[in-house]
C-alpha cells in the first residue's frame, strides 16, 4: 500500500485549490459511525469495513475538533468548520436567551427552533453540506438515530420536498417519520444499546428513502458503538457486539448500491465523530468550588443570576460561565483548578497565566464560556485491555464506564475511510485529517462551491485526478506554565497544520511540585 508519510521536511507539489472542480462520482454516502475508535477496526470484528479500507483510502491519522463530543463533530461534519465559527462549542451550553438558569442540549429541536428564532435562521452560524447542496438543486436524505441529525439539515420545507432529514424518529417533512413507522414499527427505545435503532434507520435510508432513485448525498447516523461503551467501557462485549451491528449496517448499504449498479458511480466514506476513553474518576466540580468560596451552581438560581455567580456545565471538559465576566474571579478560578489533581488543560476567553486561550483550540464562539477545562487523562487501560482513562464531572457517571471529549488522544482520534471513483485504491494516508475535512471534500466531489470559507480542507492527497494537494505540514507543541503555592502548573497542546487548517492532536498538564 501506498504510504503518505508524516515529514514535516517533504512538500506535495500542489495545484490552486479550487472547488469549482469536480469528482467523478454522481453520488455521496457519508456513513457515521458514532463514538467509534481506530484500534477496533479489525477484520475479526469489521470485516466489511476492513475490506472497503482495503479498496480505498485508510486516513490514518483523523481527528475531530475539540470539544470531542457528538453535537459538536456533527456540526463540524456537517459545516466543514470550528466550533468557533459554526458557533457550536458542546453538547450542552449556557445560552442566556434561549435559558436564563439551565444550560441546553444543542440538539434538542426545541432549542433549535428557539435558537434560529432569535438569530434569524442563524443558530448554526455556517451552511451545512445538505443545505447547501439543496440550494444548488441536489436532492439530500440525512437519517440518524440520535437527535444530532437534525443539526445536519434542519430547517422546515414543504411536504412535497424530496430531500428529507430523519432524526431520532422525528422527521422534515414532518409526515415522513409516521410513514416510517408504518413500514417498520415505532421507532425503538435505546435500552441498552442503539442497535436495533441503528436498524430501523439503516432500513429506512436503503429502502423508502432511496426507493427511487439514490440522492447526490446522503448521510447515515449509526448510534453505535457510542451507546454500548456509554453503557459499559470501550472494548466490553457489548460494545463489540454494537461495532459489528455498524458494520453489518454497512454492508446493507454497500449491498443495495452493488444491487443498482452504482458502487463505481459513488463515493462511500466512514466516519466517526469522536474516540473514547474509560472514566478514572467521578468529580463534583461544583462542591469543589463552593466549598473554597466560590458561588457555584448547576443550575442558577431563577428568575435569573446575580454579578459573580457562576454556573458549570460538567463532563469530561467542563464549562464554567461567570456571570458579569469579571476577569479577577475568572482568574481565582482557573488558579484554583491547576492546583487540582485532576486538572487536565484550561482554555480561557480572557488571558490568564498558564491558561490557553480559547482561541486555541479554535472555540472562542460569541457565546463561549469564560473557562473551559479538560480533565486529565492516562494511558491506562481499562478492565476490557482499552487504553485510556479520564477524570468526569458528574455524579451520575461512574469510574470505569466510558465516556469522551477531553484532549486525550483516545479522544481526539477516530476513524475515516473513504471507496469509490474519486479515492485511490489500497492508499493509507498518514498526514493528519479531521472530521472538518468530510464537508469540503463532499463539496468538491459533487462540484459545489461552498457558501462561506471553510476551517477544512478537500483530501486531496488520497484522491485520484486533480483534486487540491497539499503544500505544507507543520507539525506544533504549546505550553503555558503558572508558579502556584508550593507547585508549578504545567500544561501543553500538540496540534499540526495541514496547508490552513490545524488538527489539534492531544493536550494534558500537571503539577511540579
Amino acid at each position: 500500500m501506498r504510504q503518505f508519510q508524516k515529514i514535516a521536511s517533504v512538500l506535495f507539489l500542489f495545484a490552486a485549490i479550487s472547488l469549482h472542480a469536480a469528482g467523478k462520482a454522481a453520488h455521496v454516502v457519508v456513513v457515521v459511525w458514532d463514538g467509534m475508535r481506530p484500534d477496533f477496526v479489525t477484520e475479526t470484528t469489521t470485516p466489511t469495513l476492513w475490506k472497503m479500507a482495503r479498496e480505498g483510502a485508510t486516513f490514518a491519522n483523523h481527528h475531530p475538533v475539540y470539544i470531542s463530543s457528538t453535537e459538536v463533530n456533527g456540526t463540524a461534519i456537517a459545516t466543514g468548520c470550528h466550533p468557533e465559527v459554526s458557533g457550536i462549542v458542546a453538547n450542552r451550553e449556557y445560552r442566556p436567551d434561549i435559558n436564563a438558569t439551565n444550560a441546553v442540549a444543542i440538539e434538542e429541536l426545541q432549542t433549535v427552533r428557539k435558537g434560529d428564532r432569535l438569530t434569524d435562521g442563524h443558530y448554526i452560524q455556517a451552511a451545512t453540506v445538505a443545505e447547501t447542496l439543496r440550494a444548488n438543486g441536489r436532492r439530500t436524505v440525512v437519517v440518524g438515530s440520535k437527535a444530532v441529525a437534525l443539526l445536519q439539515d434542519r430547517f422546515e420545507r414543504g411536504s412535497d420536498s424530496t430531500s428529507i432529514v430523519v432524526f431520532e424518529g422525528q422527521s422534515i417533512p414532518s409526515a415522513i417519520a409516521s410513514n416510517l413507522a408504518e413500514l417498520f414499527g415505532k421507532f425503538p427505545d435505546a435500552t441498552p444499546t442503539r442497535t436495533n435503532r441503528d436498524i430501523w434507520n439503516t432500513s429506512a435510508l436503503i429502502g423508502p428513502l432511496w426507493e427511487k432513485d439514490v440522492p447526490a448525498y446522503s448521510l447515515l447516523w449509526l448510534g453505535e458503538p457510542d451507546g454500548s461503551q456509554h453503557y459499559t467501557a470501550p472494548g466490553s462485549s457489548l460494545a463489540l457486539k454494537a461495532i459489528k451491528n455498524s458494520d453489518d449496517m454497512l454492508a446493507r448499504v454497500l449491498a443495495v448500491l452493488d444491487k443498482r449498479n452504482l458502487r463505481d458511480k459513488t463515493d462511500v466514506i466512514v466516519v466517526s465523530d469522536h474516540g473514547f476513553s474509560t472514566i478514572t474518576d467521578s468529580i463534583d466540580l461544583v462542591g469543589l468550588l463552593k466549598t473554597n468560596g466560590f458561588p457555584a451552581f448547576r443550575h442558577f438560581p431563577s428568575p435569573s443570576p446575580a454579578d459573580g455567580d457562576i454556573l458549570v456545565v460538567g463532563g469530561p471538559s467542563a464549562l464554567i460561565y461567570v456571570t458579569g465576566h469579571d476577569h479577577a474571579v475568572i482568574e481565582r478560578i482557573t488558579h484554583f483548578l491547576q492546583s487540582q489533581p485532576f486538572c487536565g488543560v484550561i482554555f480561557t476567553k480572557t488571558p490568564v497565566p498558564g491558561a490557553f486561550p480559547l482561541d486555541a483550540a479554535k472555540v472562542n464562539s460569541a457565546t463561549a464560556p469564560d473557562i473551559m477545562l479538560s480533565m486529565r487523562w492516562t494511558t491506562q487501560t481499562n478492565n476490557n485491555n482499552a487504553p485510556g482513562r479520564v477524570g468526569y464531572d458528574s455524579a451520575a457517571k461512574s469510574s470505569g464506564n466510558g465516556t469522551h471529549g477531553t484532549l486525550s488522544r483516545f479522544d481526539m482520534h477516530n476513524i475515516c475511510f473513504a471507496s469509490g471513483p474519486d479515492f485511490q485504491p489500497g492508499v493509507v494516508d498518514t498526514l493528519a485529517s479531521g472530521n472538518v475535512d468530510i464537508a469540503p471534500t463532499v463539496l468538491w466531489i459533487l462540484g459545489v462551491e461552498p457558501k462561506q470559507p471553510l476551517s477544512g480542507r478537500v483530501l486531496g492527497e488520497a484522491m485520484i485526478g486533480d483534486a487540491p494537494k497539499v503544500d505544507l505540514f507543520a507539525p506544533a507543541h504549546i505550553e503555558a506554565s503558572y508558579k502556584g503555592d508550593g507547585f508549578v502548573w504545567k500544561q501543553y497542546l500538540n496540534y499540526t497544520k495541514v496547508n490552513r487548517t490545524i488538527y489539534l492532536d492531544e493536550g494534558n498538564g500537571e503539577q511540579i511540585p
